[in-house]
């Protein structure tokens, strides 16, 4: 057995997914013998960075960020696996991913749909189809969340490769239910109470089903794409990208 407790027994470094949300954890964390540990961080980027920072102290060689996307391009279907080349601020703040992660990555073309583009990262989720256009053209980015960017940046400091799996949960045409993020507490988990007011109010409900729709869609992406990397040990590879953050 190997001394170094950064790595597993089997000499592959050692893999944190980073994920915001307690259901987007739910899939990868099926695999318990799968060779990465998962964090959950809650959502936004400060709870990102803080998680992504904690799993480098505990020995993370490569940091992954996990879990679903708003679409920014009308060609980009909930149920879509976007693995972005970069990961966007904001601010106009650029990091690139690990490019030969990122070819492992995107060999899963051959079972899932996979698209390549850039993503956004927002303080705040983007509700109506306008605000998803006006990122767009703001960026150019394909897909939007609220985590990636920060995970990226502490990887950089620490010198560790970074890559992004996102599924595409709301369409460029889709509008999110008013308020839709109070759904959640800052751990990520499901808060009741607000999702009820929201079914509560009959001028939401065209929304509700559009988003219960999506969610099955993207829910069933992200288990099939948790399955595919377990089943193909994608992150248990001893890549030389891996190699290198060790020196």
């Amino acid at each position: 057995m190997s001394s170094d407790p950064t790595v597993r027994s089997d000499g592959a470094p050692r893999v944190a997914i980073v994920a915001a949300l307690q259901s987007e954890c739910a899939s990868l964390r099926r695999h318990s013998a799968a060779p990465w540990f998962v964090t959950q961080s809650g959502p936004g980027e400060q709870r990102a960075a803080a998680a992504a920072t904690r799993a480098v102290g505990a020995g993370a060689r490569v940091l992954v960020s996990w879990g679903l996307a708003g679409g920014l391009t009308a060609d980009l279907a909930p149920g879509t696996v976007v693995v972005p080349r970069r990961v966007i601020s904001l601010d106009g703040e650029a990091f690139h991913t690990d490019a030969v992660w990122h070819s492992r990555l995107v060999e899963l073309a051959d079972e899932l749909a996979v698209h390549v583009g850039d993503v956004l990262t927002v303080p705040t989720a983007l509700e109506s189809p306008d605000d998803k256009r006006a990122a767009a053209q703001r960026c150019d980015a394909v897909a939007v969340d609220m985590e990636s960017a920060a995970i990226a940046r502490v990887a950089a400091g620490a010198r560790v490769p970074f890559v992004a799996l996102r599924v595409v949960f709301d369409g460029l045409l889709d509008s999110l239910p008013r308020g839709a993020e109070q759904w959640l507490d800052e751990h990520g988990r499901r808060r009741l109470a607000p999702a009820l007011r929201a079914v509560g109010d009959l001028r939401q409900w065209g929304a509700l089903v559009t988003l219960v729709r999506r969610y099955r869609v993207a829910s069933g992406a992200l288990e099939k794409l948790a399955g595919a990397l377990a089943r193909r040990r994608v992150f248990a590879l001893d890549l030389p990208s891996a190699r290198r953050a060790e020196r």
